[in-house]
């Protein structure tokens, strides 16, 4: 039995690729899926004053690469989704990580 070759050719429009994440439909794409995770996010954030919850939010712009970022822009926001190193007499920590926005965009994935 001989083998048959096949030989299959494929340019790549390099230009359409570097700018497809700009493209309308995609930042339309990832605006919505961004603006699930910060439903998300502020859904299980915890609350003592409600500014952590009230600071999740989507960026406006997109970022140079076409980037969507969501983002808590308290400054105590590092320590509420990685927590301290803080403990009280017993060895317990005081402020655990909550791993909020981790867990959003997890939770809003979608098809990934």
């Amino acid at each position: 039995m001989s083998g048959t070759q096949v030989t299959v050719e494929v340019e790549l429009d390099d230009d359409a690729i570097h700018n497809l994440p700009h493209s309308q439909v995609v930042q339309d794409d990832l605006a919505r899926r961004m603006d699930r995770v910060v439903e998300v996010a502020q859904s299980i954030a915890p609350v003592y004053t409600g500014r952590y919850r009230a600071s999740i939010h989507r960026v406006p712009e997109p970022g140079p690469d076409g980037e969507v970022y969501v983002e808590a822009n308290v400054p105590y926001a590092i320590y509420v989704e990685h927590g301290t190193r803080q403990t009280d007499r017993t060895g317990r920590m005081i402020h655990p990580p909550r791993y909020t926005l981790a867990t959003a965009l997890d939770a809003a994935g979608g098809d990934h």
